[in-house]
């Protein structure tokens, strides 16, 4: 009877200690790690960070200053600092993220694009429907000896931030500042033409069929007369 007893108790004695040295490990393991965020792959300067850059680890607290951020919205929709880069399997550090950009434009240009600012006092344009991510096209006119000309000259021009005329950036959600200069994605052959054009007639900015488009390059309406004018 005695050696039934022990035969039972001894067993489950044992897997009463295992059950609690596997509980202590576990509650050690949870209050010493946490779950964070770190970086899937190198992230260049200047990144907007999205899904795809986080990678969820499990990361001892030892290792976590307060300069660390643990949350995935505290990294999402940040910029990576100017001249700091974040190696794959890095943490986000605070220091190493930013929202408010100044060169927020300049982060939307596309392969081969320039940034070219048009200030609104030498042009034509209704600034007041006018937001960021919306392309424009540019007409010439030009008023020769015989008649005025004028035509398209560049279409799907993108705008990527419109500035007042100290040059601070308005917000697309901003209904009381003035717009004074319009920054538009061209291609960096196009800015000389831009150039001319100015000099030699009127630039009218409109809005056109392809104002809501995504992803358009620049481009020249190079079969115009217009461009007798501007060799």
């Amino acid at each position: 009877m005695i050696k039934r007893i022990l035969m039972f108790m001894i067993p489950t004695a044992v897997a009463g200690i295992c059950l609690y040295l596997s509980v202590s490990a576990y509650l050690k393991y949870t209050e010493n790690y946490t779950k964070t965020y770190v970086a899937s792959h190198q992230i260049a300067q200047r990144t907007l960070i999205s899904e795809k850059d986080l990678k969820e680890v499990e990361v001892s607290k030892e290792f976590l200053s307060d300069d660390v951020y643990l949350k995935k919205e505290d990294v999402l929709g940040k910029y990576v600092r100017l001249s700091y880069s974040i190696p794959k399997g890095s943490l986000f550090y605070k220091s190493a993220l930013e929202t408010d950009i100044k060169d927020l434009a300049y982060t939307l240009l596309l392969k081969g694009q320039v940034a070219y600012d048009i200030y609104v006092s030498e042009v034509k344009v209704n600034t007041g429907n006018l937001n960021a991510g919306m392309y424009v096209d540019l007409y010439l006119t030009i008023n020769t000896n015989d008649k005025p000309i004028s035509d398209l000259l560049l279409e799907y021009c993108r705008i990527i931030g419109l500035y007042d005329t100290n040059g601070k950036q308005i917000l697309n959600y901003d209904s009381d500042s003035r717009v004074g200069i319009i920054s538009l994605a061209v291609g960096r052959d196009d800015v000389s033409i831009i150039n001319k054009a100015l000099t030699v007639g009127e630039i009218r900015i409109v809005a056109g069929s392809g104002t809501y488009s995504r992803d358009l390059l620049s481009r020249l309406n190079e079969g115009s007369e217009l461009f007798e004018y501007l060799q």
